[in-house]
Order: structure tokens, then C-alpha cells, then sequence
């Protein structure tokens, strides 16, 4: 073996180790983190990484079994990544059901935010359910900047949905059950059960059970 060999080797080794013990100290402090901000979660979650959570003392936020989630740039290899983001203004309420896994996301929740079960969502996904500014000119341009006419409408996910990488949710939508939301879209209008959307804007592209047909018959 040659020296470049073994420092190769050597350094393979230390990846190892810190991804390893990666996970253990993302479990502490997320869990530590999760405390503090009241949030309601289950202890069986998996983290790589270290989540950022700003949650309103009028906010909720619950996590169901199972969770995982890769945060920041050594835990989320695909590009564009970043911590991830949970913030619940007061009266907002941000659901995220059983064995949910998500890749530096962005979840901004001022009104609802409800995601399924068995929902996969990649990496640097955003969800909005609100405008953050008002859509009138002359409140939004005022100094203080006003909020009147600013909207905020719930987004749902629904169980088995599979949100592609890149995509931003915006409010008022729901993702139906097993549905397809392709890389890079965004999406402004809802999508019914079973089918693949994408695009900007995200528009329909076929239903799922055709492109398992697809693929039995290959």
C-alpha cells in the first residue's frame, strides 16, 4: 500500500466516525431544541444536522413517529443546501405526520401547514401558506409597511406524496394522496390524488398509475 493510499484510507476513517457520531449529537441538541420551542414529537426521530425552529408561544408544532430530516451542508450533499427551517407564527399550526423525511427544507407556517404520512420531500423545498407582504401596493409600500390585505391559506400534503427537489409550495394548496410533484416546480394551484405535476408554474403531467404501467411492462 502506498502512502497516498493509506491517507486516503485514514481519511475515509474520520469520515465515518463523524457522520456517526453526527447523529448522535444531532439527537441531542435537536431534541434539546424541540424542547425548548414545545414542540410535540416522538424521541424515535432521525437528524443529520442541526434544524433552526423559531415557534411562536401561540404557535403549535407536532411531529409524528419516525421522522428524519438532513440539515446543512456536510448532511445534505445535493446542492443549494442549507439548515433546516421550522418557524410557526402565533396562531399557526405545523403538522408533520409519520415517517416523514425531509432534506433542507423550509417550512414558514403562519396559518397551516399539514403534511401526510409517508411524505418524502427534497432537497431546499420550500412551503409558504402566506404572502409575508400585503398584495396592496399602498400598505406594502407605507412606512412601517402595513399587512392589510396580506393572505395566508393552508397547505396540505397528503399521505405518499413525493415532493421533488428545488420545489416551492405556495399557499392555499394541497398535494393529494400519492401524487408527483416533479424538481424545481412551483406550485400555486392544487393537485389531485395519483398524479405528476411539474414545472414553473407546475402544471399536470400524467397520472401515477400510467407510468407504473410503464415500468411493469419494460
Amino acid at each position: 500500500m502506498t502512502p497516498a493510499y493509506i491517507i486516503r484510507k485514514f481519511y475515509r476513517a474520520l469520515r465515518v466516525v463523524y457522520f456517526k457520531s453526527a447523529k448522535n449529537y444531532s439527537h441531542v441538541v435537536t431534541t434539546f431544541k424541540f424542547w425548548l420551542n414545545g414542540v410535540s414529537f416522538n424521541s424515535d426521530f432521525t437528524g443529520y444536522g442541526i434544524p433552526i425552529l423559531d415557534i411562536n408561544m401561540k404557535g403549535k408544532f407536532s411531529i409524528g413517529k419516525k421522522f428524519w430530516f438532513n440539515s446543512g451542508k456536510y448532511h445534505a450533499m445535493g446542492g443549494r443546501q442549507q439548515q433546516c427551517y421550522f418557524v410557526v407564527a402565533a396562531g399557526g399550526e405545523l403538522t408533520i405526520g409519520d415517517y416523514v423525511g425531509c432534506t433542507s427544507v423550509a417550512f414558514i407556517c403562519h396559518d397551516k401547514i399539514k403534511i401526510g404520512n409517508h411524505v418524502k420531500i427534497g432537497i431546499n423545498t420550500v412551503i409558504y401558506d402566506t404572502d409575508f407582504h400585503s398584495l396592496y401596493a399602498e400598505a406594502r409600500n407605507d412606512i412601517p409597511e402595513r399587512l392589510d390585505g396580506l393572505r395566508t391559506k393552508p397547505v396540505i400534503i397528503k399521505d405518499g406524496a413525493f415532493i421533488g427537489g428545488h420545489t416551492t409550495i405556495l399557499k392555499g394548496v394541497t398535494i393529494g394522496k400519492n401524487s408527483i410533484v416533479g424538481a424545481g416546480s412551483v406550485v400555486f394551484q392544487s393537485i389531485p390524488d395519483e398524479q405528476i405535476w411539474a414545472g414553473n408554474p407546475a402544471v399536470y403531467i400524467r397520472d401515477t398509475y400510467k407510468m407504473e404501467l410503464e415500468v411493469c411492462s419494460r
